[in-house]
């Protein structure tokens, strides 16, 4: 029997099944699909993204095929609104997005499970789904004969039409969208910067430009013209529409997606539980979907791993408690966006055009819109389990990525790299010694502190000297860090020790 089956090889599936691997959990991936599907799907991957995939070894590959976007542009009325720039996140080593197709991705985290020992079982399509008390029977249909594979938990990352959602009986609310969408991958000539991305609204419609790897490669996203198949000369009428004087040479294939605004009422049932696109689905405003699924698997993955491993399996619904609000603000988001860009005649479209004005002439508001984009702003502060407060963090957040000069290690640093990659991590700063402090042999213990003296007695405790104050937002509190970086607790290192206490067996530090 495994630990953990997914169902579902996308970017979802496929993260969650590189870091269960990594956290020591025994993982089976299957698809019904024989192959990679190489169709025109998802682009662009934001900060946190580019932060989880550093985490599972994948940011670099994809860096260096992938074509870096720092500026996403909002237009209506063929006139430039408001600019959201990404290089003004200062908290991440990835102040930017990169847009690379889908499938690139896709194949990027199977060469990672590949180095790993893992493989896809290609064409094993998952019909029926039998819980019992120690584990999920799944009935697989694959080469023309039906099996069942056990497990202990089932994750089903098998999109929209989720056959696992089907399966488990969960219902979704919301609704979807009148207008279709096409996508396609075009070869264009485009005046704008290739570091741009833009969105159009006009009277019919949003027509989205997203640059991608290669000389004059675009991808096209746009509201399909009512009664009329794709075509070239469709697509460069709907680009005319933005009042950017751009010329589509070629184009791939086209793919029309009826989409909605929808989301699974529940994440989990017993043993089963829902990631990615078979828990929530929203328009492609903004590029926020592969993102929002990535994050669920990272979410998920240490706590399936700690399950396993003999802790309670009541820290599962923590998912639910974290996950499900943060799609469900999204999908707002996304689906507020998309209806302001799609006034089309209607009046308010004057007062929409007004709102985006007053944002652009503010750089806090601009600054805001970066961090909502990119992800980096989700957090779990409402969630049980998480608290304290300190320095403008709040139990729940994000640890941010400083930068800061290391004085032990002599080179420049980022606070994440400080981090255990697959543990808990107590991070103590200056605040109060730790001696004689106990944590389990499954959190691992950091310092980071402006004190030459203390750096040197840190009783082998892994430091850093930050002799420049780049961390000083942090000093004065200790903070127990998640292996999804983010802050479970804040407080001092005596007042974290009842929430060490659940992690495992125990060890002393100092």
């Amino acid at each position: 029997m495994t630990d953990v089956l997914i169902v579902g090889a996308g970017p979802t599936g496929l993260a969650l099944a590189a870091r269960l691997h990594d956290l020591g959990v025994r993982v089976r991936i299957i698809d019904k699909h024989d192959s990679v599907l190489e169709l025109t799907k998802s682009a662009a991957l934001h900060a946190r993204t580019l932060e989880h995939l550093r985490d599972l070894g994948a940011a670099e590959a994809v860096l260096a095929e992938g074509q870096r976007v720092d500026v996403l542009t909002l237009r209506t009325g063929r006139r430039d609104r408001i600019a959201v720039d990404f290089r003004t996140l200062a908290d991440t080593s990835f102040p930017f997005m990169v847009d690379i197709p889908q499938a690139r991705t896709e194949h990027l985290l199977i060469d990672g499970l590949a180095e790993r020992g893992l493989e896809v079982e290609r064409g094993t399509e998952c019909t029926g789904v039998e819980q019992h008390a120690d584990g999920v029977r799944a009935t697989v249909a694959s080469d023309g004969r039906v099996r069942t594979l056990e497990a202990r938990w089932l994750v089903g990352c098998d999109g929209s039409r989720s056959t696992v959602r089907r399966l488990l009986g969960i219902e979704r609310t919301g609704a979807p969208y009148a207008d279709d969408w096409v996508l396609c991958d075009a070869e264009a000539d485009w005046p704008l910067p290739r570091n741009e991305m833009t969105f159009s609204g006009d009277t019919e419609g949003i027509f989205g430009v997203f640059p991608l790897p290669g000389e004059r490669r675009y991808r096209l996203a746009y509201t399909a013209t009512p009664g009329v198949e794709p075509s070239l000369a469709d697509a460069q009428r709907c680009m005319a529409r933005t009042g950017i004087d751009g010329t589509i040479r070629s184009v791939d294939q086209f793919w029309t997606f009826s989409l909605a605004h929808m989301q699974a009422v529940r994440y989990r049932d017993g043993r089963v539980l829902l990631a990615g696109d078979a828990g929530h689905v929203h328009t492609p405003f903004g590029g926020q979907g592969l993102n929002l699924g990535i994050g669920d698997a990272m979410n998920l993955a240490w706590r399936l791993a700690a399950v396993v491993s003999g802790t309670d399996s009541r820290l599962l619904d923590g998912y639910q408690d974290e996950r499900h609000p943060v799609a469900a603000e999204v999908i707002a988001f996304t689906h507020r966006g998309a209806q302001a860009m799609l006034l089309r005649g209607d009046p308010r479209r004057h007062l929409r055009d007004a709102a985006l004005s007053v944002l652009q002439s503010s750089d806090r508001a601009r600054r805001a819109l970066a961090r909502r984009f990119s992800q980096l702003d989700h957090h779990y502060r409402r969630a049980a389990g998480n608290g304290g407060r300190a320095g403008g963090l709040v139990g729940g957040d994000r640890l941010p990525d400083l930068e800061f000069f290391d004085g032990l290690a002599q080179r420049t640093r980022r606070l994440h790299d400080l981090l255990a990659p697959d543990r808990h991590t107590l991070l103590l700063t200056d605040a109060g010694r730790s001696d004689g402090l106990t944590v389990p042999d499954s959190c691992a213990v950091r310092l980071i502190t402006p004190d030459w003296a203390r750096a040197r007695d840190a009783h082998g405790v892994p430091t850093a000297l930050d002799r420049g104050r780049s961390a000083a937002r942090l000093y004065g509190s200790a903070y127990l860090v998640r292996p999804d970086r983010h802050v479970a607790r804040i407080g001092s290192p005596s007042d974290l020790a009842s929430a060490l206490a659940p992690l495992g067996a125990r060890g002393e530090v100092g």
